[in-house]
């Protein structure tokens, strides 16, 4: 079977892609650094012993980087790296690299399948109408600044 990939847009702007196909485990290692100096460390580990290390950027100061640094965050990059090679190993060429040109855009798919129901756009008129289509689709994935929560800034490196 052919190799197959994902891309990974990093924190400098690159797309580098990382190998998906005959992946045994995702997992994060032990963080480096505190406070500003925070660095998560998720380690994709294949059948054939080898792994590679996605490496956040450092926290910093001022909210200006959100790294996946809480159990739920880091659990929902895991399961998010999951569906990406599930989705990258199931397609039937070869050689495929998923996450299109611009690399893959740190969104996970909701973690529980969702009721499939038709609403036309006449039937999207108030708020628990429209929350029926926002839970079916994919959501930015989440990580912690200096002080608070908002979507995770692209990762500093694969190595």
């Amino acid at each position: 079977m052919a190799d197959k990939f994902l891309n990974v847009k990093l924190s400098d702007g690159t797309v580098t892609p990382m190998k998906i196909s005959n992946v045994s485990t995702i997992a994060f290692a032990a963080d480096s650094g505190t406070g500003a100096t925070l660095q998560t460390n998720c380690v994709v580990t294949y059948a054939d012993g080898g792994s590679v290390t996605i490496k956040s950027q450092a926290r910093g100061g001022a909210d200006a980087v959100f790294i996946p640094s809480t159990a739920g965050q880091k659990s929902e990059f895991v399961r998010a790296l999951w569906q990406l090679c599930i989705e990258g190993v199931a397609t039937p060429w070869n050689l495929p690299v998923i996450g299109g040109v611009d690399g893959w855009d740190y969104t996970v798919e909701p973690a529980s399948s969702q009721a499939s129901s038709y609403l036309k756009p006449s039937e999207l008129t108030d708020q628990a109408s429209t929350a029926k289509l926002v839970g079916k689709m994919a959501a930015a994935l989440q990580g912690t600044g200096s002080a608070t929560v908002n979507d995770i800034s692209p990762m500093l490196s694969i190595a």
